[in-house]
């Protein structure tokens, strides 16, 4: 997947929560570097959020890198597409 810009990627990401958590109208208040553990992420959504992240964005996630930390924010996410688009 081409993703041309920071803030499509960002685009990407929010809209890839929105399908997969519990309250998507609390995207609306979070920055782009606040936990994501307010919206009620459990193991269940953050697996969901795995797979999700790997369709969507082509990625495939390491098994060290299965780490809640590395969802823990907006950016965290982004930081995580990135990097690994780049292997």
């Amino acid at each position: 997947m081409v993703i041309n810009t920071e803030e499509e990627l960002k685009e990407k990401v929010i809209n890839l929560l929105r399908d997969n958590v519990d309250d998507p109208s609390a995207l609306d208040q979070l920055g782009p570097d606040e936990e994501l553990s307010s919206l009620g992420i459990n193991s269940l959504t953050f697996i969901k959020l795995v797979i999700a992240t790997e369709m969507e964005f082509g990625v495939a996630w390491k098994d060290e890198d299965l780490d809640f930390r590395n969802f823990s924010s907006i950016n965290a996410i982004m930081q995580y597409i990135a990097t690994s688009s780049e292997e």
